[in-house]
């Protein structure tokens, strides 16, 4: 049977920056909140971990944040999209190559590792949240388009799963204490989540969180102790190749105080997938 490897998705939240900083505080990083994430990381070992939100993780205006070395991993890949915002991808295996997809205001991450049993690429996208529905499902297309090997697709997607019960008027109550346009913005949510994942479903991706495992993923209490705007915004997706052993939000003390976000983690494997002559292939 193939080794199974860790990944955990997180969004750390402007880089572990100090919570309501200015400018010049955005420059330094808060040192309890790294604390909790490199603890966190330490007590789960993910094999791979893919951040949004890593600022400064390629160098802009001076600065450039090593988040490899701050979270233990030897390799490494990144890529700034909007001034020193970025995706970073990190990992425990070599990386062989990796490739930006930019889009309007952000942009997608995605890097070929090399397991002991083949390639994976492991991709994220986190779409501003005020992008539209059909917009964000035409990132994410062009972010997967050529890519025909085993994938792992994850991320801040900004989108609800339509499997997911959603409570709308709970949601909306919400969202009236923290947004301008409550209603606008639920509905764009809860509608990105249909462009989405049917878009994903129909490129042969599902979801790797089985439904026991799918609690909110924001806010945690960093952000808020209210929860009646807590949503799965934070998601992992896989194709074919990969069997899917162990998968959840994970709610954590710890993650309670790295982010505004709990981090995804999922145990994955390369797979035997059967082939024309009736036999089987390691993807």
């Amino acid at each position: 049977m193939p080794e199974s490897f860790r990944l955990l998705c997180y969004n750390i939240l402007e880089g572990f920056r100090p919570v309501g900083a200015d400018e010049a505080e955005r420059r330094r990083i808060d040192r309890d909140r790294l604390a909790a994430a490199q603890q966190l990381c330490a007590e789960l070992e993910p094999d791979i971990v893919v951040l949004n939100e890593a600022l400064y993780c390629d160098a802009y205006d001076g600065i450039t944040i090593d988040y490899g070395a701050l979270l233990g991993f030897p390799y490494a890949a990144s890529a700034l999209y909007d001034r020193e915002w970025g995706n970073a991808i990190l990992s425990r295996f070599p990386i062989h190559g990796a490739e930006e997809t930019r889009i309007p205001d952000r942009g997608g991450l995605r890097a070929e590792i090399a397991l002991a049993e083949g390639a994976v690429t492991v991709a994220s996208y986190h779409p501003h949240p005020l992008r539209q529905p059909e917009s964000k499902a035409a990132d994410f297309a062009a972010l997967i388009d050529g890519i025909d090997g085993a994938l792992v697709l994850c991320g801040d997607f900004n989108a609800i799963s339509p499997e997911d019960t959603a409570d709308e008027a709970q949601l909306l109550q919400g969202f009236r204490r923290f947004s301008p346009e409550p209603e606008a913005a639920l509905a764009r949510f809860l509608a990105s989540g249909r462009a989405v994942f049917s878009l994903l479903t129909a490129r042969g991706l599902r979801d790797a969180i089985p439904p026991e495992g799918r609690r909110y993923s924001m806010p945690t209490d960093l952000r808020s102790p209210d929860k009646d705007a807590a949503m799965r915004l934070d998601h992992i997706f896989v194709s074919p190749q990969l069997a899917v052993r162990r998968g959840e939000v994970l709610h954590h003390a710890l993650s309670e105080i790295a982010s505004d976000h709990h981090p995804v983690v999922a145990d994955l494997a390369l797979q035997l997938l059967p082939t024309t002559s009736g036999g089987l292939l390691l993807s």
